[in-house]
């Protein structure tokens, strides 16, 4: 698609932008140890009179990826104690206790788990790291997060992936069922 502006200072002439041509990026994994360049686009509305500079694009530097060690990938548990609370039996016959199904634990997690999603998007990006994050939670009567402990790479826990993810599940809200349960959500990165 070609669009064709005239320009703000007279006549009738119009300006045509040079096509660009494809833009293609290498896979992470590609085996280069920086970003790759981004380009840039002269902001869209304004054009640059013919063999003025600043009339072509041009490239922005960016920093490389961080070298990421044995231990920085290393998998480790942080968090809270996740152990159920001791279960109480109503002998009178009250209220029927029960714990989350998996229909409601899915649905909940489905609808609900794009913030911890979110938190670790963004502590592995410009990174080549490959893991699947647990989230083990406990989710009390009343539908919900008491606790929560994680396991991930020590690199996110250091770009703050514990607080973000326990924010983001104090948010969640299960349906009330009496009865704490125990429900482990797995995040695949890579």
């Amino acid at each position: 698609m070609y669009l064709a502006l005239r320009p703000p200072w007279g006549g009738e002439a119009t300006v045509t932008p040079v096509d660009a041509g494809a833009i293609a990026e290498a896979p992470r994994d590609a085996g280069s140890a920086t970003r790759p360049k981004k380009k840039k686009r002269r902001p869209a509305g304004t054009v640059a009179a013919p063999g003025t500079p600043g009339e072509e694009e041009y490239e922005e530097e960016t920093e490389p990826l961080p070298v990421l060690t044995d231990a920085d990938r290393r998998l480790e548990w942080r968090g809270d104690d996740v152990t159920l609370p001791a279960a109480k039996i109503d002998m009178a016959g009250g209220g029927e206790a029960r714990p989350l199904d998996d229909g409601e634990i899915n649905a909940t997690i489905g609808s609900q788990s794009g913030g911890v999603r979110d938190c670790v998007v963004q502590g592995a990006t410009n990174t080549d790291l490959r893991a699947t994050i647990t989230v083990k939670l406990v989710v009390d009567g009343s539908g919900k997060v008491t606790k929560s402990k994680l396991q991930a790479p020590r690199y996110l826990f250091e770009k703050g992936l514990l607080s973000c993810v326990q924010r983001s599940l104090s948010r969640m809200k299960f349906p009330g069922t009496g009865a704490a349960t125990l429900v482990t959500l797995p995040v695949n990165l890579g």
